[in-house]
């Protein structure tokens, strides 16, 4: 019980502040600064997209030509392997 009145203390403590209301020319300056950094120039978006496309290729190389290389080079070591001694049995 005593929790419940120390919440409602606090809770209706807040209901006799007054909104700040900021300065009329100082606001309209912030939004107008707001709206001129808000459109993205095509630039960074057309860097974005190569970034990412070159990064997109570049997985998919090494996910993809990573399994050939490896086969290719057990194949290779083992052919090196063989033609350094003659003798088969």
């Amino acid at each position: 019980m005593e929790k419940e009145n120390w919440i409602n203390e606090i809770l209706e403590s807040a209901n006799g502040i007054a909104k700040a209301t900021p300065n009329a020319s100082l606001f309209a300056k912030i939004q107008g600064k707001i709206r001129e950094h808000e459109i993205v120039s095509s630039k960074w978006i057309w860097l974005a997209a190569a970034s990412l496309t070159l990064l997109f290729l570049l997985n998919a190389k090494v996910v993809f030509g990573g399994k050939h290389k490896t086969e290719a080079s057990a194949v290779e070591s083992l052919a090196t392997s063989l033609s350094n001694n003659n003798q088969l049995y």
